[in-house]
């Protein structure tokens, strides 16, 4: 494993009535139950979105940002050839401007105005990735794995390194921690069965905190993931 840098009858009436509110008393909070249940990040309005000449990244990056409670947000970039290539000069530019929308919707825009990528849920995480990667052969983050175990690892980077020895073929790699923390509470021991990839990754982000993102990007033959607690930042030259 390598280190480097680089989105559910009138009396008759009135006892009806009668017996109506008895039933809305007995599901109030008084009664020990919540009348709301917990919305899905998903559902979670955000009051405004602004992006300006901004590329996905920097979409996805303001939404993470957002400190949204219960979001885990992981997102794949289309890899470059180089690691050096400037992914702004690869990218589609879009402005976004959006008022009172769901983060639902907020991701919805975001892929309408890059096509080349589509998002998806998986348990508590939302995944951005390339449309390409469904037809990809082979495409690592779709790749499925048996059964994979991480023993005693500290942090979202040691966990990925369980990855190296079923894919011997795919350089993977991760940015260090110097970038953020991606560390655990205590030392983390888990066994998981019949997953992909990208599920794998998504388990590793979630068991970091409430909110978590990681990234997969890079160049062929220095690609990584990047984890780190909230949200992520962008990559925008200086004016």
């Amino acid at each position: 494993m390598e280190s480097f840098i680089p989105t559910m009858a009138r009396h008759n009436e009135s006892f009806l009535v009668a017996v109506t509110w008895l039933v809305v008393a007995c599901v109030a909070p008084s009664c020990g139950q919540s009348v709301n249940p917990p919305h899905s990040p998903l559902d979670v309005i955000i009051d405004r979105f602004d992006v300006t000449d901004a590329i996905l990244r920097d979409g996805l990056s303001t939404l993470s940002l957002k400190q949204v409670p219960g979001l885990h947000l992981g997102f794949e970039e289309i890899i470059r050839e180089r690691i050096q290539d400037d992914p702004r000069s690869l990218t589609p530019h879009f402005s976004l401007h959006l008022q009172n929308k769901t983060v639902r919707e907020i991701l919805a825009a975001l892929c309408d105005a890059d096509k080349r990528y589509v998002w998806s849920e998986d348990a508590s995480s939302v995944n951005v990735y390339p449309q390409q990667a469904n037809a990809e052969r082979p495409y690592l983050l779709n790749m499925h794995i048996r059964r994979i175990v991480v023993t005693e690892v500290p942090n979202a980077n040691q966990a990925v390194t369980a990855l190296s020895g079923f894919f011997p073929g795919q350089q993977i790699g991760y940015f260090p921690t110097g970038l953020g923390d991606n560390s655990y509470s205590s030392p983390w021991t888990a066994t998981f069965d019949d997953l992909s990839v990208r599920q794998f990754v998504n388990r590793i982000a979630e068991h970091m905190g409430p909110q978590t993102s990681w990234v997969w990007e890079g160049g062929k033959g220095e690609r990584g993931f990047l984890f780190l607690k909230g949200g992520f930042n962008t990559y925008r030259p200086v004016p």
